[in-house]
């Protein structure tokens, strides 16, 4: 019997700011902080720069594990960093994290993004009526969320760690490692994306 695999259109997040996709559904996630913010389950492994990450149900051989074809060496890393091509985010400490989130220039470009993904979710919406939910309440519950996560990042910033992409465009999206009890998971702030499917 010969065995066909069935292709099944994925959804990708793209980082609105620079078009660089961030995420896909192909990775475990949930939605927290009133749809605010994706949850998406990763985990570390040792990966060559050619190489594609295996999604749950494949099995790689233990002696692939640390070396590639042709003995090339491998580097530890998270998955979703190695299948996204995403850089760590090295000039943003605890304090950049608070001064990001009330940025004045970010927050004028994030009302645009909540409007845009307004008008995504519905087109009928016109550009005015989607600009008066922003600014009849969506953005402040909006901002409210982002509040209560930053709650739970800030404490336990010794365990988190930021990325964005390989354009390393200081108005794109961060994305926020966290290691704890609960596992390792991504952390991305959802309006600052759209998707397309694949």
């Amino acid at each position: 019997k010969q065995w066909y695999q069935r292709r099944v259109a994925i959804t990708a997040g793209i980082d609105r700011a620079t078009g660089e996709d961030h995420f896909s559904d192909a990775f475990a996630y949930e939605e927290l902080y009133g749809g605010a913010i994706i949850k998406v389950k990763c985990q570390w492994g040792f990966y060559s720069d050619n190489e594609d990450v295996q999604l749950a149900g494949s099995n790689p051989s233990a002696e692939e594990e640390e070396t590639g074809e042709g003995g090339e060496t491998k580097e530890r890393k998270i998955d979703l960093v190695h299948q996204f091509k995403l850089v760590e985010c090295t000039y943003m400490n605890k304090k950049g994290f608070k001064e990001w989130l009330t940025d004045e220039d970010n927050l004028k470009r994030w009302k645009k993004y909540l409007t845009d993904a307004l008008q995504e979710k519905d087109f009928k919406l016109s550009d005015e009526d989607a600009a008066a939910k922003v600014e009849g309440g969506v953005m402040k519950e909006w901002k409210k969320e982002l509040t209560n996560f930053a709650k739970f990042l800030l404490p336990q910033w010794k365990n988190v760690m930021i990325f964005h992409d390989a354009k390393e465009d200081i108005e794109g999206a961060k994305i926020f490692y966290v290691g704890d009890d609960s596992g390792d998971h991504f952390y991305y702030i959802k309006d600052l994306y759209r998707t397309d499917k694949f």
